[in-house]
């Protein structure tokens, strides 16, 4: 299945530190969408992904070290946001509960 991306909204601390977004993957031939929210860290370059607002306020207010997440830095991330098409789900393509590269 071929899939696109989209930034359907995007919001900077006023420090520009951090950003915080929500992605919209979708398909029109298969009438099928999802969205991922996430925190982009500007001074790792790396993206955390949520499936839910709940578990992104958790990380953030808490630091639950529990809450499912995707790491992916951002020049990985640019390569497939780039790309004409993504091949499937783009949740698919994340390592979920793992901890960035360092």
């Amino acid at each position: 299945m071929k899939t696109y991306l989209k930034t359907v909204h995007n919001e900077e601390y006023s420090d520009k530190s951090r950003s915080l977004g929500v992605l919209y993957n979708y398909s029109n031939i298969d009438n099928w969408s999802d969205s991922l929210v996430y925190i982009f860290d500007g001074k790792k370059m790396i993206y955390i992904f949520f499936n839910t607002i709940i578990d992104m306020a958790d990380y953030l207010l808490y630091a639950d070290p529990k809450v499912k997440r995707a790491y992916l830095e951002e020049r990985e991330f640019d390569k497939i946001y780039d790309a004409p098409h993504i091949e499937g789900k783009f949740s698919e393509q994340l390592n979920w509960d793992t901890a960035p590269q360092e």
